[in-house]
């Protein structure tokens, strides 16, 4: 399995457009917050949903060298900070995000024994951009980049220890879209889907939902 390797064309994509927006919104002036907008300012939240995260991959090439097919599915949860700017109708931010936690992937061997994919954790940073549907709900894209860590392991009959086992940072993309609802200034729920493309055939679909904090 390939590891610490960027997706080198959209990597570089996700890269500029990432710059390109938050210059354009750090560049302008700052300006006192109209009454219509709900989407200003820095912000932190949590969220949790489902996930499914499937693989079809020969993982441990060194050692056992051995194909790993697997799907799983289960609830996944994390954290997020971030800074949003709005122009009238438009809003553009960048937001960083965490979860601890991830879906073990395992399959059997042929002649006997398992490999097992163990994710650790993930993390992201992604820009979003979107627009007021009414002043207190946004529609919304993602684009960014994201990281897993996770260990692969070998399993023979009859031995809890793995045989073979190696720690990966795998990198990719993330994509997506949602709708965020404000509640009140500086409160707003929001449900999300997210894609999640990591190197080689790794990857993960999410539904989120989430609340967020201004201030």
């Amino acid at each position: 399995m390939k590891k610490d390797m960027i997706n080198l064309t959209l990597a570089p994509l996700g890269t500029i457009a990432i710059l390109t927006i938050v210059a354009t919104a750090f560049s302008t002036p700052a300006y006192a917050q109209s009454e219509r907008e709900y989407f200003d300012g820095f912000s932190i939240g949590a969220q949790a949903g489902w996930e499914e995260r499937s693989i079809n991959e020969t993982v441990l090439p060194n050692s056992i060298n051995v194909p790993l097919s697997d799907k799983s599915s289960g609830i996944t949860y994390g954290g997020f900070v971030g800074y949003d700017r709005q122009f009238d109708n438009f809003v553009v931010g960048l937001e960083a995000g965490f979860s601890p936690n991830g879906k073990t992937l395992n399959a059997p061997v042929l002649g006997g024994g398992s490999i097992e994919l163990d994710s650790k954790w993930s993390g992201d940073i992604s820009v979003r951009a979107g627009a007021t549907i009414t002043p207190k709900l946004l529609a919304y894209g993602r684009v960014g980049y994201g990281i897993n860590r996770y260990r692969v392991s070998g399993f023979v009959p009859g031995n809890t220890a793995p045989v073979a086992s190696e720690s990966v940072t795998g990198n990719g993309v993330i994509f997506g879209g949602g709708l965020e609802y404000a509640l009140k200034r500086n409160v707003s729920l929001r449900a999300e889907y997210r894609r999640k493309e990591f190197d080689g055939s790794l990857s993960s679909d999410q539904v989120l939902s989430g609340v967020t904090f201004r201030f």
